[in-house]
């Protein structure tokens, strides 16, 4: 993932429990979801046990007015690498 691609929230995330709403939204409601990635931070509290996944933290501008702000569910925040996927392109695209 890299900035500017274009992304969703993965089974990974949707099965968290902050993303309980989204879940919801996006399984019963048919609801979609989409974002740019604008920005990639280096986790800046990196221990010799910091997994692959956590070394990086993902901003998300959602389309979506309503969209998840952070991975923790709370007001401003970043998305880890596991808890995001890239959005499909329709072929002929």
């Amino acid at each position: 993932v890299k900035v500017g691609d274009l992304v969703t929230l993965s089974t990974y995330a949707l099965q968290s429990e902050p993303m309980w709403r989204w879940r919801r939204k996006i399984t019963h409601e048919n609801k979609s979801l989409m974002g740019l990635v604008v920005r990639i931070e280096e986790n800046p509290f990196i221990q010799s046990w910091t997994s692959k996944n956590e070394s990086e933290y993902y901003y998300i501008h959602w389309m979506q007015k309503d969209g998840p702000p952070s991975r923790h569910g709370g007001m401003r925040g970043y998305f880890l690498r596991n808890d995001l996927k890239f959005v499909k392109r329709e072929k002929g695209s």
